[in-house]
């Protein structure tokens, strides 16, 4: 039961850290984005690089993608569909969740 738990709470961690920097960048912008890429290293070479790239990855990187993506727009349509975008990201990561949840309970349980 506290394996279902911790696994629980790993991915309502790693969701809800996904949508909340998604959320800063469309409030914050560019101060947001300039964080993450001083955050990551554009080519790694060492193994601590590669796990630095991939925490950031696994943490909060879909919000950057999905800004990187909508550059190529005006500031007002980019923050408009940047904010679709996070509401589609809220309603995919609580189907996520249920389902994996759920899975877990069915084989745990």
């Amino acid at each position: 039961m506290e394996i279902i738990e911790a696994i629980r709470i790993l991915i309502t961690v790693l969701l809800s850290a996904q949508f909340t920097y998604g959320c800063t960048i469309l409030l914050l912008g560019r101060v947001m984005t300039d964080y993450y890429e001083w955050g990551t290293f554009e080519h790694p070479n060492t193994i601590f690089q590669k796990v630095t790239n991939a925490f950031m990855i696994v943490t909060i990187s879909s919000g950057y993608y999905i800004n990187k993506k909508l550059m190529k727009y005006n500031w007002f349509t980019r923050k408009l569909l940047l904010l679709f975008a996070l509401i589609l990201q809220g309603i995919i990561s609580i189907i996520v969740y249920y389902i994996v949840y759920g899975g877990l309970k069915a084989i745990f349980l």
